[in-house]
């Protein structure tokens, strides 16, 4: 199974008269790395908040932004009335002692004691905990499904490059034993022609030491083996429970290295068509796999 690291998800919850959303937005990126936008009553919920996103999101930039809307007095601002008629009938007589305006209703507000704000109490900061589990809870799961969608479309891409690579190395594999075969006629024409046109000795066996030392040098059997090894190792790593794209990720380094190698060794123009055409289909891979967690 794999995840993409490109997804959204939106989750909401309400309770009297507020409403909380959260919505979460990611990219790729190698590592985890967390934005968050959010109320200020919610930065005690920060280092919670975290732990949840790590324990489902393995890496990528995640972008978090809470919102909480409220249909009663923004941001449950009180105002204490008690505390404004105390600073009220005391500053009222002494604006005409001292032969002054008295003071605005606007000015009066900014006292201390005036206004207060119940979302900090623990009351309020119970309730938004509940709220923020119930909409994070549902936003991860909608960004899960979003991934999910994404990493099957993904899958079937990678698979699909991989059936190319796996066909154009069995075709290399059937290819490679004319090398040797089109090596030793080549091999034997010229040796035709410097014996018509000298006097030059030839052995059978330096013939044969000749064909062993190319032999040696073009021997691919190695390097397609690890290459279908490898081949077996993606396709489990596509079937577990776990997306693993940076494995994956490493294999295709693996992968390229041999088919490189096989196009180093073999010389011949049929074996470097497929060799072109692997390479081109696991760069596509590679491109993918960038994608996913």
């Amino acid at each position: 199974m794999l995840l993409s690291m490109t997804g959204i998800g939106i989750g909401s919850a309400e309770s009297g008269e507020e409403r909380l959303m959260v919505e979460i937005r990611s990219v790729n990126n190698r590592y985890f790395k967390l934005s968050l936008r959010s109320p200020d009553c919610f930065a005690v919920f920060e280092p919670e908040i975290e732990k949840t996103l790590r324990d489902r999101i393995s890496r990528g930039t995640v972008n978090v932004s809470i919102r909480l809307e409220s249909r009663g007095l923004p941001s449950a601002i009180r105002i204490q009335q008690d505390v404004l008629k105390g600073y009220w009938s005391q500053l009222q007589p002494l604006a005409k002692e001292l032969k002054t305006k008295p003071p605005r209703l606007s000015e009066l507000l900014t006292l201390p004691g005036v206004l207060s704000d119940e979302s900090q109490s623990s009351t309020a900061a119970e309730e938004h905990l509940a709220l923020l589990k119930q909409a994070l809870s549902s936003a991860l799961d909608e960004f899960e499904a979003f991934r999910c969608r994404e990493g099957a479309a993904m899958q079937a891409d990678l698979c699909k490059q991989q059936s190319l690579i796996v066909e154009k190395s069995q075709l290399v594999r059937e290819t490679a034993p004319q090398v040797l075969q089109e090596y030793r006629e080549k091999l034997l024409e010229r040796i035709n022609q410097v014996l018509a046109n000298s006097a030059t000795q030839v052995t059978p066996a330096e013939v044969v030491r000749e064909m062993s030392l190319f032999a040696d040098k073009c021997d691919i059997n190695e390097e397609l083996a690890r290459l279908a090894s490898h081949f077996e190792q993606f396709e489990k790593y596509l079937c577990d429970q776990i997306s693993q794209g940076r494995k994956i990720e490493f294999l295709l380094q693996e992968m390229f290295r041999e088919i490189n190698t096989v196009g180093s060794k073999a010389n011949h123009a049929a074996i470097a068509h497929c060799v072109v055409e692997m390479k081109a289909a696991l760069e596509r891979m590679r491109e993918v796999i960038q994608n996913v967690e």
